[in-house]
C-alpha cells in the first residue's frame, strides 16, 4: 500500500517538473533509504524517503528530508524514522562523466530521529551526493548522511539514499524575480518596472528598445542622447555639445566659414589659416601683418598694405644719389651698396616704378654732355636689372648739364653735379 501511494505522488508530480535552478527553484525526491546504526549488524531499504528543497540563491538550497525505516538495535526490530532541515550546496552546476551530466552536492542540517520505543531524539547530520541528470526535469539521486544523536550516541548512524528528484516552480530563466510568464526579456536579467528587462543607462528605457542602451537619453530619440538640444542624436551630430541646424552640422557663430568646433576665436571672423582667429593688422588698414609689406604704416591693400609711396621709399629717393668720376659711366664701387639697398625697395614694393635721371657738370660741350648723362643713367639700370628688376619698372633720362644741382661752386666740388638720381613715377 505505502509502495502504491509513493508511486502515485511520483506520477502526479511528473507533469510539473523543470530542472532546479533559478528558473526552477522548487525540488521534491522520492526513494528508498537504508539505516546502518552503531555498532549494530545490518540494515535493509524501505520505502519512503521523502525531500522537498527550495533553491535560494548562488549553489545554495534550503530543505526537508523525511524517512521510514525499520532498524535492528540489541536483536529488536524497531519502527524508524527521520526528519531533518538541511542547507545544501552544490558544488559545480554540472560534470558530465560518459556523456551524464552529474552534479555533486554536500549538505548538512538538524533534525530527529525516533527509534521505536526508545525514544525520539535530536540528531545533526551532514552528508553528500550525486544528481544524474537524466533530462533537462528528471535526475537519479544517490546520497549518504551521518547522524549524530544528540541525547545518546550509541543510536548515531548513517543513512544512505537513493531516489529520483523532480524539479518544479514558476520559471525564472534569468533569476531576477520577475517570472518568465511576465518577463519580456526572460534570458536576461532586468527590473521588474520594465517587465524583467535591463536598462543599463538608466534612463528608463528598456536595452531591448534603446537604441543606445549605454548612453541616457530620451524616449523620442529611441533613448538616444541629445546633449546640446538641437534636436538630433549625438551619435549623428557633427558637433553633440554645440546646438546647430540642418541636419545638425556645427555652428558657425562667426560666420567666418570655420565651425566653432575648429575656430579657435568662434566669435570673431578670421582665416582658416589662423585657425579661424583674426590675423593681426598693427597699422589698422585691413591688411594683417602678416601679409602687410608695411605693417607699421597704413596703406592700401591694393598695395599690398603699403602707400602709394611707402615714407621708407621716399625718404630713400630724396636722400640717395649715385656719383660719378670726371667724363666716366662706370659706377664707382662705393656706390654700388646704394643700388643693392634700391633693389632691396623695389623688391619690397613691388607696385613702384622708378625713373633714373642721369646729370653731368657743364665743363664740355652740352651734346656731350647729354650724351654722358644718357650713359650714367643706364649704367646705373643695367645694375638694377642684373638684379632681377624688372626693365617696364624703370625709365632711364639723360639732362645733360641742364639740372645742375649746384650751380656755383668751385670747380673742386663739381663731383657733386656729376650724378644719378631717382625719381617714383
Amino acid at each position: 500500500m505505502r509502495l502504491t501511494l509513493v508511486l502515485t505522488f511520483c506520477l502526479s508530480v511528473f507533469s510539473l517538473v523543470y530542472s532546479q535552478t533559478p528558473e526552477n527553484p522548487w525540488s521534491f525526491d522520492v526513494g528508498v533509504n537504508s539505516v546502518s546504526v552503531k555498532d549494530e549488524d545490518g540494515s535493509k531499504l524501505s520505502l519512503p524517503t521523502l525531500s522537498l528543497s527550495r533553491y535560494i540563491f548562488g549553489n545554495f538550497s534550503l530543505g526537508l528530508n523525511f524517512s521510514e525505516n525499520n532498524v535492528e538495535v540489541s536483536n529488536r526490530d524497531l519502527y524508524y524514522y527521520s526528519l531533518d532541515g538541511i542547507i545544501r550546496y552544490d558544488i559545480s552546476n554540472q560534470t558530465e562523466l560518459l556523456g551524464v551530466d552529474i552534479d555533486p552536492y554536500l549538505f548538512a542540517g538538524r533534525g530527529v530521529s525516533k527509534f521505536g520505543d526508545d525514544g525520539t531524539f535530536s540528531n545533526t547530520s551532514f552528508g553528500g551526493g550525486l544528481n544524474f541528470q537524466l533530462s533537462k526535469n528528471i535526475a537519479l539521486n544517490a546520497g549518504i548522511s551521518y547522524k549524530s544523536v544528540s541525547e545518546n550516541n550509541a543510536y548515531n548512524h548513517l543513512q544512505h539514499v537513493v531516489g529520483v528528484q523532480f524539479n518544479f516552480g514558476k520559471g525564472d530563466s534569468d533569476g531576477d524575480g520577475v517570472p518568465d510568464k511576465k518577463d519580456h526579456c526572460p534570458d536576461v536579467p532586468g527590473l521588474a518596472e520594465l517587465n524583467g528587462c535591463p536598462d543599463s543607462d538608466g534612463d528608463g528605457i528598456p536595452d531591448d528598445k534603446d537604441q543606445c542602451p549605454t548612453a541616457p537619453g530620451i524616449n523620442s530619440n529611441s533613448g538616444c542622447p541629445d546633449s546640446d538640444g538641437d534636436g538630433f542624436e549625438d551619435r549623428v551630430d557633427p558637433c553633440p555639445n554645440m546646438a546647430g541646424i540642418n541636419n545638425g552640422p556645427c555652428p558657425d557663430s562667426d560666420g567666418d566659414g570655420i565651425t566653432d568646433d575648429i575656430d579657435n576665436c568662434p566669435n570673431e571672423k578670421g582665416p582658416k589659416s589662423n585657425n579661424g582667429c583674426k590675423l593681426d593688422d598693427i597699422d589698422g588698414d585691413g591688411v594683417p601683418n602678416i601679409e602687410d609689406l608695411c605693417p607699421n604704416e597704413k596703406g592700401d591693400p591694393m598695395f599690398s598694405g603699403c602707400p602709394q609711396t611707402p615714407s621708407s621709399f621716399n625718404d630713400f629717393i630724396n636722400s640717395t644719389e649715385i656719383y660719378f668720376d670726371f667724363d666716366s659711366s662706370e659706377t664707382k664701387p662705393a656706390e654700388t651698396g646704394k643700388v643693392d639697398n634700391l633693389v632691396t625697395l623695389l623688391n619690397q614694393y613691388r607696385h613702384i616704378k622708378i625713373s633714373i635721371n642721369g646729370h653731368a657738370s657743364f665743363e664740355g660741350e652740352s651734346l656731350y654732355n647729354k650724351l654722358l648723362s644718357d650713359k650714367r643713367a643706364n649704367s646705373v639700370k643695367l645694375m638694377i636689372e642684373n638684379n632681377g628688376i624688372e626693365p617696364m619698372r624703370l625709365k632711364v633720362n639723360g639732362f645733360g648739364e641742364d639740372q645742375q644741382k649746384y650751380p656755383n661752386i668751385p670747380p673742386s666740388e663739381r663731383a657733386k653735379n656729376r650724378r644719378v638720381q631717382f625719381k617714383i613715377d
